[in-house]
């Protein structure tokens, strides 16, 4: 069953998505003409703040995550019960597949992101792969997304 097209588009960021920092630029300039919806899942949001801890040490700030999140004007997509049960869908069907519990331990936290994008019918945009990404009607990777961004309504 084809998911209905959303509009505006709605794009789910993977933290490898933040990291690129020539992208944000050109995804908020979408927002703000209305174009485009871009979220960021909580657990990639929680992701990011640990990376930038981790790179900061003692300097780091919650507060400089925040800002970009507000200055990009993504917004944060709290984690609901129907994603949550979502995972369990995405893993059945994957499971099948001669997956086992060693690839949910490696590949957990996409299965959450596929889970979400799955439920809510958006696009994620993520470089990484695995099974799980099958599931997915809408997905799109770095080298594709100038061109998405081009036939964007």
């Amino acid at each position: 069953m084809a998911t209905p097209a959303l509009d505006p588009p709605a794009l789910l960021l993977d933290t490898n998505m933040l990291w690129n920092q020539g992208l944000t630029p050109r995804l908020t300039e979408l927002v703000v003409a209305g174009r485009l919806r871009v979220y960021i899942p909580t657990l990639v949001h929680a992701e990011r703040i640990r990376q930038i801890a981790q790179q900061y040490g003692e300097r780091y700030a919650v507060e400089t995550v925040r800002q970009f999140v507000l200055d990009a004007r993504f917004d944060l997509l709290p984690f609901t019960i129907e994603q949550a049960e979502g995972i369990a869908d995405v893993w059945r069907s994957i499971f099948g597949g001669g997956v086992d519990e060693a690839y949910w331990r490696r590949h957990r936290f996409d299965i959450f992101l596929c889970a979400v994008a799955h439920v809510t019918g958006y696009t994620l945009a993520s470089d990484d792969t695995g099974a799980h990404f099958d599931l997915l009607n809408r997905r799109i990777r770095t080298n594709e997304i100038e061109s998405w961004i081009l036939n964007l309504p």
